[in-house]
This record gives structure tokens, C-alpha cells and sequence, in this order.
């Protein structure tokens, strides 16, 4: 019997927090920036924009990486990277103050050097829970609280940072945890292999041609593909209004605690809901957990398009967070479950491309709206077209073919 190995897991967490808690201050310190520089809720729109098409391309080519190089490595690789972007962003700041042609360079960078790190961490689970004898319902359900547990200190500390040590010094913070997360990874210790499949087995193919097969194996899986379309619709209507709208909101109160207040609610309750999907997926089926998660959700969302006080908008957005928090462990244990493992990082990579498709489009348009019309009216208006969306997708009978027990086949 296998010596139960729990070290590889518990620093594949820690280093999934420390990086989630430097990625959260620069979800709220980068949005500011911009809004303090130009005042312009279309131009944090386009900026944001840009920051989702370039991962768009890089998420795929990511995960191709992982199933080449190898896991650990590529997370070492980009934390590194992402800690240097951010000291050398902290150091211009302070010679040359700040500008948004440097804030745009640093959301771009961002954006081209978080996806493999953040991809490669994911793929890391199924080989740290074979390792510690963890089912794989339990360590994605561990995996995505802890992220969350990063993202609801990463808002609040960028929130506080900003007017303790100014928005540009923030990021020698980001550095550091970059820079930790690093460390953490480089401690772990455990082979590519999973299930019994060696990665370094495969014949290989070109690297645009290992890249397209993602693509393909995803959309063989009719079922999970329609669920993932919807949740890039999805965010392409919700994602806007929390990276736009409500910065916009609050940036006009002048409250950053406020909109770190909200967003790190929403961020627990998704924390604890994620925590939650072991229990609830050993006793319902898992498109009656979809639709619930769905359903729910678009109408918490409808609740909060009322901008109420900041003590309730807070109560909201941790309900909404707790709704919606069983949704990411479930897509990670349906890719495991589904794919072999020498597929897995480039499904992963191919997903999360998709996630991060549509809003880029709907950003520059939401941001023209809110300059017209102001925050209120157009939340309610996104919020409303949620609503709408969810329940339509959630009737489809294909949303079925989640249930059947899928094991990954070569």
C-alpha cells in the first residue's frame, strides 16, 4: 500500500492562496488606478478589455505547456515572472510616477503570466490528492476554498493598501506573494503521473496541434461543453459588472473599503459553498446541483441591481458567493473525471480560455453605458438579462448527461 503523502498538497494550497491573495489586490488596485488616472469608466472598460483577450490566447497555449514541460516547473516559471512585472511596476511608479500607458502594460504582463501558474496549480491537484490519499471531490472542494479564502484577503488587503502606502506600492506586496507562492511550489515533490498514465508516454504532436486537440476533446463532451458556453455567456453579462460597474460605484463614493467589503463577501461565500460541494454532490445529482447553484444565483443577483447599503450589499454578495460556490470544484472534478490525464491541462487551459472570452468584448460597452446612464440602471439591466439567461440554459434535458459516471479513457 502506498505511503499517504500529505506535504505535496498542503503546499500546492498555500501557494494557491498566497498567489490568490497578491492576484485579489491587483482585481481591486488595477481598476482604481485607471478610474483615479483618467475618471473614465470606458477607459477601465477597454483596459480590462485587453487584459481578457490576451489571456484568451494564452490560457490554451498554457495548458499545452503543462502537458509538455510539466506542471511544477511552468508554476514556478510564472509566479516568478509575475513577481519581477510587479516590482518592476512598484519601482517605476515611484521614479516616474504614475501613468495609464504603464498601467495598461502592467494589466497586459498580468494577464500574459498569471494564466500558466494559476492553470498549472489546477493540474497540480489531481497529483498531490493521488499523493495524499485525497478523493478528488474533496481536494477541489479544498482547492477552491482555499483560492477563495486568498480572494477575500487579496480585495480587502488592496483595499486597505491603497490608502495606507498608495495604489502603486501595493504591487511591491503582490511581488511578495508571488514570490512565497513560488517557494511553496518548489517544495513539492511528486511525479507526473496520474492513474497510472505517464504524460511523457504520449506520442507527440506539433504544439499548435496538442493545443487544438484541447479544443477538440472539450467539445466532444457535449454535455460539459453546453455548460461551459453558458458560463462564458454568463460571464460575459456578469463579469462587466463587478470589474466595471461596481468599481465605477463606489470609486464615486470614494469608498474602496466598501467595494473591498462587497467583493471579499462574495468571495467567502463561495469559499464556504465550495467547501460544501463534497457533501452536497454524494447526495444529489449534479445537474440538480447545477440548476440549483444557477438558478439561485441569478436571482440573489437581481436583489443586489438595488445598490442597497453597504452592510446589506455585503449580506447579499455573501449569499450570492455561497449559491455559486459549488460550481468551480464541480468543473474541475468533471475535466478529472473526464479526460485522461495526459488531456487534462490542456482542457483546463481551453476552459478557462472560454471564461475569459466574452466579457473582454462586453467590457468597453458596459463602460460607455455606465458613462451614459450611470452604475444603478445598468446593473439592473445586466442583472435582469442573468436572470433571463439562467433559467433558459437550466430547462435544456442535454444538461442531463452530467450525471453518468465518466472515467478518462486513453
Amino acid at each position: 500500500m502506498a505511503t499517504r503523502r500529505l506535504t505535496p498538497f498542503v503546499m500546492l494550497e498555500v501557494s494557491s492562496v498566497l498567489s490568490a491573495v497578491a492576484s485579489g489586490m491587483t482585481y481591486i488596485v488595477l481598476p482604481w488606478l485607471i478610474l483615479e488616472a483618467t475618471g473614465s469608466a470606458l477607459v477601465a472598460g477597454i483596459v480590462v478589455a485587453i487584459k481578457g483577450l490576451v489571456s484568451f490566447v494564452v490560457y490554451p497555449l498554457a495548458g499545452t505547456l503543462i502537458d509538455n514541460v510539466g506542471r511544477r516547473r511552468i508554476a514556478i516559471i510564472a509566479d516568478a515572472l509575475v513577481a519581477l512585472t510587479a516590482a518592476g511596476f512598484a519601482l517605476s511608479v515611484g521614479a516616474w510616477g504614475l501613468s495609464i500607458a504603464l498601467t495598461v502594460v502592467i494589466s497586459v504582463l498580468g494577464s500574459l503570466l498569471e494564466p500558466p501558474g494559476f492553470t498549472a496549480r489546477k493540474s497540480l491537484i489531481v497529483n498531490t490528492a493521488e499523493s495524499g490519499q485525497i478523493p478528488l471531490e474533496r481536494a477541489n472542494g479544498i482547492h477552491e476554498a482555499i483560492r477563495g479564502i486568498g480572494w477575500i484577503a487579496g480585495p480587502a488587503a488592496g483595499s486597505l493598501l491603497i490608502a495606507l502606502v498608495g495604489a502603486g506600492n501595493v504591487f511591491w506586496f503582490v511581488a511578495a506573494g508571488y514570490v512565497l507562492s513560488l517557494l511553496c511550489v518548489s517544495l513539492i515533490r511528486v511525479t507526473h503521473t496520474v492513474g497510472g498514465q505517464d504524460d511523457r508516454d504520449e506520442e507527440k504532436g506539433s504544439f499548435i496541434a496538442e493545443t487544438v486537440d484541447g479544443f477538440r476533446a472539450l467539445a466532444g463532451d457535449r454535455a460539459l461543453f453546453i455548460l461551459t458556453a453558458f458560463i462564458v455567456i454568463l460571464d460575459a453579462v456578469y463579469i462587466p459588472s463587478e470589474e466595471i460597474v461596481l468599481p465605477f460605484y463606489f470609486n464615486e463614493r470614494n469608498d474602496p473599503v466598501g467595494l473591498g467589503l462587497v467583493i471579499s463577501a462574495m468571495v467567502l461565500g463561495v469559499t464556504v459553498g465550495s467547501l460544501l460541494f463534497e457533501f452536497l454532490s454524494k447526495r444529489m445529482r449534479m445537474s440538480t446541483l447545477i440548476r440549483i447553484c444557477t438558478i439561485g444565483s441569478c436571482t440573489i443577483l437581481l436583489s443586489m441591481s438595488f445598490f442597497p447599503p453597504v452592510w446589506l450589499f455585503t449580506m447579499i454578495g455573501f449569499l450570492l458567493g455561497l449559491v455559486w460556490g459549488p460550481i468551480n470544484p464541480l468543473l474541475s472534478t468533471m475535466i478529472q473525471r473526464r479526460f485522461p490525464a495526459r488531456l487534462q491541462g490542456r482542457v483546463f487551459g481551453v476552459q478557462l480560455a472560454l471564461f475569459t472570452m466574452a466579457p473582454p468584448v462586453a467590457m468597453p460597452i458596459v463602460g460607455w453605458l455606465v458613462q451614459l446612464y450611470g452604475a444603478q440602471p445598468v446593473y439592473l439591466g445586466l442583472m435582469i438579462a442573468t436572470f433571463i439567461l439562467g433559467f433558459g440554459v437550466m430547462l435544456l434535458p442535454v444538461l442531463r448527461d452530467l450525471n453518468r459516471s465518466a472515467t478518462p479513457t486513453e
